[in-house]
């Protein structure tokens, strides 16, 4: 039988809530937190051998301590050594600390080596008044994500009692006889892994590396994956869903109002989402298409039959912004119903939110669209049919699945649409939404020219201050993106505030309007009006217009910053204009000296426009879990197996987890229990 947490020594309840904030919950759970880097602590280097970006350790005799206000508090220790000097530079630090540092007495140090206009420096070095605590000459010293309250040499500690303490027995090895990966029993492996020997290749260790105890876990957790993904579908089988099967008044007055022709992809993807409405199944499918594809109208078609069936559905938008326009668009195609839709964000009035949510309960909305504010408990539907979700990336997991469970009929799962425009490569898809029926609307509506995209360095902002005053004075509308609402002491990059400032110098206030997360939203409303109607010309914003935002004849995006925004969010920005006839630009705006890699990820979206591709890019460069965002698609976050770079592995993992799953169900259980933890349950939502 396992110990618990509390019983090992140290773990105390503060310490217990700081590991169940890395998620550890159980001693499985400490074994299974693995490391992501390791240290090489072998020997203390002189300083005069330190090189900018090594990780090391050094140790010196106490020079001076210093303790600064400006520009920010910091205290500065300047040790030395018979080769030369370094500065420990501390930004967070307590008075006993800073006393604790005296003249003359020697420091051990280790951190990564950076350099300032003092010389080379440590940031918040983990240090030790005792020069051979830090040395490990036997070992690599593994790395691990931590949180507040427990540093690595800490978390360190947990693990190897943790270990030393876990009932291996319980794991049996049952996977042997089905892959010779799986000879190298379980312990072995976790206990090279945590604690490799000094002679361990690092590369092999590392990412991508092929070391025996490596492959084995990676392995292990693949089967583990696919398992979670095939008792998913198995549960799924067990629910049952409201058949939605029915066109009739909610469906015609769309298409009477509808002023273009849908696709052949939006008409093919909509047929492939009936189907799934006409079962008592509960739909899961995933619809992915290019920014301005038109999944949303196919989104709002499938709500119209929930509705025309007798059902309600809920429409869930990221940001207050986007649902808003959700809400404007929709009740003008069915002015007809507007009495029975709704819209539901945090800033809805409270005696309206009341009536509103009556109104759910008792049947009479049919149609919600909300953002975040539709979580909440008090939030009760009386026949839930379906939920739409925009963009899912953006709500936490735990949001979705309480959404699904929202109405009076226990027993019932309502169907689940999903739409994404973060496009992923089909053969990931599959792996990843293994659960979810994939559907792409590969097709943009007729008559749109690609958008012609551009990189120009910050030292040639005048240039494009010229081309924005012709631009307007030629009826152009233009989004102006900045990563910043305000000044930063810490981050080099314009903001909201200051651009603004600049382009007054150039033109009247009254043609530019800005817009971000701090105004209110009689303030956001009121500034996107502005620019829609063309009263104004260039709106001055964050990312907030990132998802959704449709000004039809907005034809210039320019991105400030743009090495600061990863692939797809650029992609994603760079969508909000091209949706008129005007040919379109996209101007990505970035600091003088970009580095090779910043300059490679611009060059792919200046390259190729088709989101697919981007997406297949980004992947190679970043990997799935950063591009997804793992903690927060709803994509089980994995510890050790990227589905990219390890992505020869997965048919043969999946056949030995379909193996499992007819023949060992105890074992498969006990793989995902391991390996996943609570987080399987995200995957359903």
């Amino acid at each position: 039988m396992n110990k618990q947490l509390t019983e090992l020594p140290g773990i105390g309840p503060a310490t217990l809530q700081n590991l169940n904030a890395l998620g550890v919950t159980s001693l499985e759970d400490l074994c299974f937190h693995l490391p992501y880097a390791y240290q090489d602590r072998s020997s203390i280097t002189n300083l005069a051998d330190i090189a900018e970006g090594e990780e090391r350790v050094v140790s010196g005799q106490i020079v001076s301590v210093q303790t600064m206000y400006k520009p920010k508090k910091m205290m500065v220790v300047k040790i030395k050594d018979e080769s030369g000097f370094l500065n420990l530079r501390f930004f967070y630090f307590h008075p006993a600390q800073a006393r604790s540092f005296i003249k003359d007495k020697t420091v051990s140090a280790f951190g990564k080596v950076t350099v300032s206009k003092y010389g080379y420096e440590l940031i918040h070095p983990e240090y030790s008044f005792d020069a051979n605590d830090l040395v490990e000459r036997d070992f690599l010293v593994p790395t691990y994500r931590v949180t507040k309250g427990i540093s690595q040499k800490k978390l360190r500690a947990f693990i190897k009692t943790a270990i030393d303490n876990y009932d291996f027995s319980e794991s049996g090895n049952e996977l042997t006889k089905f892959d010779k990966d799986f000879a190298l029993d379980l312990k072995t492996a976790l206990m090279t892994i945590h604690l490799p020997s000094i002679r361990e290749s690092l590369e092999e260790l590392l990412p991508g590396g092929l070391h025996p105890a490596r492959i084995r876990l990676m392995k292990e957790e693949m089967v583990a994956f696919q398992c979670g993904m095939l008792a998913i579908k198995e549960k799924k089988h067990k629910q049952s869903a409201y058949k939605c099967s029915n066109d009739a008044l909610w469906t015609t007055s769309i298409f009477n109002n509808l002023p273009f022709k849908l696709t052949n992809a939006q008409i093919r993807v909509l047929h492939e989402i009936h189907q799934d409405l006409e079962k008592d199944l509960p739909m899961m499918r995933l619809v992915q298409g290019d920014v301005g594809s038109g999944k949303t109208m196919i989104a709002l078609l499938g709500c119209c039959r929930a509705i025309d069936s007798g059902s309600q559905a809920v429409v869930m938008a990221p940001t207050t912004i986007l649902a808003e326009q959700h809400h404007l668009s929709i009740t003008q195609l069915l002015h007809n119903n507007a009495e029975e839709i709704a819209l539901l964000t945090g800033s809805t009035p409270s005696q309206e939110r009341k009536k509103i949510l009556k109104k759910l309960t008792e049947g009479e909305i049919k149609l919600l669209i909300g953002t975040h504010a539709v979580f909440q408990s008090d939030v009760v539907f009386k026949r839930l049919g379906l939920v739409v979700i925009d963009e899912q990336h953006r709500f936490g997991v735990n949001q979705r699945l309480s959404l699904v469970q929202k109405q009076n009929q226990i027993n019932k799962a309502p169907h689940q649409l999903t739409l994404t425009a973060t496009p992923i490569p089909r053969t990931l898809a599959m792996s990843i939404y293994a659960h979810m029926d994939v559907s792409v609307v590969d097709e943009l509506p007729p008559g749109r020219s690609p958008i012609i995209t551009t990189l120009l360095a910050k030292q040639n902002i005048d240039q494009l201050l010229k081309r924005v005053t012709s631009a307007v004075n030629a009826d152009s509308k233009i989004y102006w993106v900045c990563p910043l609402i305000e000044e930063s002491e810490t981050l080099d990059l314009t903001n909201v505030e200051e651009r603004e400032k600049e382009l007054l110098n150039h033109l009247p206030q009254s043609m530019i309007t800005k817009l971000h997360g701090k105004m209110k939203p009689a303030q956001k409303i009121a500034a996107m009006e502005s620019f829609k109607s063309g009263k104004t010309k260039i709106l001055i914003s964050t990312t907030v217009i990132e998802v959704g935002v449709d000004v039809k004849d907005a034809d210039i995006m320019i991105i400030e910053n743009a090495e600061r925004f990863g692939l797809a969010q650029l992609h994603q920005l760079r969508g909000r204009v091209g949706r008129g006839n005007k040919q379109s630009y996209c101007i990505l705006l970035h600091k003088d000296n970009l580095k090779e890699e910043s300059k490679h990820r611009l060059e792919v979206l200046k390259n190729f426009t088709d989101g697919f591709r981007v997406a297949e890019e980004d992947l190679k460069i970043r990997g799935p879990g950063e591009i997804l965002g793992a903690q927060q698609t709803g994509i089980v976050p994995l510890k050790y197996t990227n589905l990219i770079r390890d992505s020869r592995f997965l048919e043969s993992t999946k056949k030995i987890a379909e193996s499992l799953i007819q023949q060992k169900p105890q074992v498969a259980e006990n793989l995902i229990k391991r390996w996943l933890a609570g987080s399987i349950g995200y995957a359903e939502a």
